[in-house]
């Protein structure tokens, strides 16, 4: 390949670069590409360079800044970030000739991007280049794998779907999945891309949307399930999960929450109201609620015998009456307002009632997760929280 032809391919997977810069809500703007040969000389006499063999002089290599959006919609400019991590892992995935200056051993340089002439194209295998959305495309935050981030959910979710994939690859013994990346799942993972990419060795790396992700995804159910709810939940135990799993699918059929949009913000609003199922009842005596009429507590104890139960916390004396005149089991709750904690189906199918009574799903068509969030809570209590399932649920249900 000659170097224009180089040059070329080069400018291909920047105008790449930007684009997924963008879906990882990075703003950036344009370094350096270009050098001469002066310029190079002035940057190693100033220290920000070491050598004269610098893609830049054949430009191959660019520099980027990039700014996040803070809270106040001012941009700040970073280069210590788990986007721009991101960015560098798929730059990286693009083509075997692409380094990204965030990996040197050296000393790191984040905005630098180049491409090493005279090197293989293409990674092995047919997922080189995943699509924008499908089920478990999203589904990491960060990546995993040796000297990466390695976030204890992240790590998690990747032990699962190693486990989900066992016998596709031959994975002998079912790995823990604590959330700890250690050397059995760091060979897990080579062993994985190996098998399935039928490569000679692995970089020992998982990172959002790339191919290997791409891969474990591919045994991921399509419906709600107790596998889907176990990635989806991952502070449930599995008894709690085998126990919920039939109550919600139920709900969710009964209260026409039957679209994946749908699905992913009511999944989201019932894992965070029960602490993800493992809360039926909330810890607090329910005193606090003594003489609230605007709950309907009118008489002596009401706070503690209404206080909030289900998975969606029903409470007050008004709702519990509210909900037993209408609630398809025909369980008179008001007499025993413990039954919303105690039996299963009560206990999700409060939170389908409340939900289809307060027109959620009108909410969640669309797609907003803050107001869907004041309708059940009053506020934004919990939202980052109600964010990452609500995100997770997406990515398992296969939304873009």
């Amino acid at each position: 390949m000659s170097l224009v032809e180089e040059q070329d391919l080069f400018l291909q997977h920047v105008a790449k670069l930007i684009d997924k810069a963008q879906e990882l809500n990075l703003v950036i703007s344009g370094g350096e590409m270009f050098r001469t040969i002066e310029q190079q000389k002035a940057h190693i006499k100033a220290g920000r360079s070491k050598t004269m063999n610098s893609q830049h002089l054949k430009r191959l290599a660019i520099d980027l800044n990039f700014f996040v959006r803070e809270p106040s919609g001012k941009l700040k400019l970073t280069y210590d970030h788990e986007a721009v991590r991101q960015l560098g892992v798929f730059w990286e995935r693009l083509d075997d000739a692409n380094r990204w200056g965030g990996n040197w051993n050296s000393f790191k340089d984040t905005p630098h991007f180049e491409r090493r002439e005279g090197r293989s194209t293409t990674r092995a295998g047919t997922l080189t280049t995943p699509p924008a959305s499908g089920r478990g495309l999203n589904l990491l935050t960060g990546t995993v794998g040796y000297r990466c981030d390695n976030q204890r959910e992240d790590v998690e979710l990747v032990q699962r779907l190693l486990n989900l994939n066992a016998e596709n690859f031959s994975l002998e013994k079912a790995l823990v999945c604590d959330g700890i990346y250690g050397t059995k799942t760091r060979d897990a993972i080579d062993l994985f891309e190996t098998r399935m990419f039928g490569e000679a060795s692995s970089d020992s790396k998982i990172a959002p949307q790339d191919p290997t992700l791409q891969a474990l995804c591919q045994p991921l159910p399509t419906e709600v399930d107790t596998t889907l709810l176990g990635f989806l939940y991952l502070n449930a135990s599995e008894q709690a999960i085998a126990e919920f799993a039939e109550a919600i699918i139920s709900s969710m059929h009964f209260y026409e929450i039957n679209t994946p949009l749908r699905k992913a913000h009511f999944l989201a609003q019932i894992g965070h109201e029960s602490g993800e199922l493992r809360f039926r009842e909330e810890v607090a005596s329910g005193r606090a609620y003594e003489g609230r009429r605007d709950l309907g507590n009118i008489e002596p104890g009401d706070g503690v015998r209404f206080k909030g139960r289900g998975l969606m916390q029903l409470t007050g004396r008004a709702n519990y009456k509210e909900y037993a005149r209408s609630n398809r089991f025909d369980k008179d709750v008001l007499q025993d307002p413990e039954l919303v904690a105690s039996d299963h189906d009560l206990c999700v199918d409060v939170a389908g009632w409340y939900w289809a009574s307060r027109r959620l799903n009108e909410l969640a068509d669309l797609d907003k997760l803050e107001a869907v969030t004041r309708r059940i809570n009053g506020g934004l209590n919990g939202l980052d929280h109600r964010r990452k399932l609500y995100l997770r649920a997406k990515a398992l249900l296969g939304i873009g």
